[in-house]
């Protein structure tokens, strides 16, 4: 596809962003829904048309399109809808560790990383067993947002060794480290807000680096693997 259309998608996908973000600021839900599945469309459109689908992206463009579905499913309320966007999310966090793992940092920064990620694991297990209590939110769910939790967890952790791995420019690895912890920032504002400590204005804050992560995660791909 010529590069101007590329550029327009991807201002277009800039502006219905902003849009969702102003709609989310402003509390305005018909729009906030209306315009939220949109953004991760122009994204993943804008993957497809920008070059081949090379098995190194693949891992990133089913990811997006479950985050798309994970999106779609957060939209009505009800139990089963949010399970099933947890679900989407879900996998979503195993298809980026799948996709980041393509190359390994080397074994003393492995050891590092597990090191950390253990320790994150046992900070998301006592939160949330502490904030869970008082909390109108099922104890049923526990254990499936402790699951989530190592999963987005290891994602971001994953995101950050692109600093190490020997064939990562620093350029792509800073965007897919900040971009892995703002995922993980932005979904523990969600379980905060269902752990009834909902921040001030806590859709906007959400959605604002939820978006910011994608689009650095999806920027830092393109970049590699161009």
């Amino acid at each position: 596809m010529p590069e101007s259309w590329l550029n327009f998608l991807l201002i277009a996908a800039g502006l219905v962003t902003l849009t969702n973000w102003y709609a989310a600021w402003k509390e305005n839900l018909r729009l906030y829904y209306f315009t939220k599945p949109l953004v991760l469309t122009g994204l993943i459109l804008y993957v497809i048309l920008s070059g081949k689908l090379t098995p190194e992206r693949l891992p990133f463009l089913l990811g997006l399109t479950c985050s798309l579905l994970g999106d779609i499913f957060f939209i009505p309320r009800g139990t089963r809808w949010f399970v099933a966007g947890m679900v989407a999310f879900s996998v979503t966090q195993i298809l980026y560790i799948w996709g980041f793992s393509a190359t390994l940092p080397p074994t003393h920064v492995l050891v590092v990383a597990l090191v950390a990620y253990l320790a994150g694991l046992l900070i998301i297990h006592l939160a949330l067993n502490r904030f869970s209590r008082g909390s109108t939110l099922r104890k049923s769910f526990l254990p499936f947002f402790k699951i989530y939790g190592a999963l987005v967890l290891g994602m971001a952790v994953n995101a950050l060794l692109c600093l190490a791995r020997p064939n990562w420019p620093d350029g792509a690895a800073v965007m897919a480290g900040v971009g892995g912890i703002l995922f993980f920032t932005s979904d523990a504002m969600i379980g905060l807000d269902k752990l009834d400590k909902r921040l001030p204005r806590y859709k906007f804050w959400i959605i604002v680096t939820y978006h910011i992560a994608q689009f650095l995660i999806t920027a830092a791909i393109l970049t590699i693997y161009a």
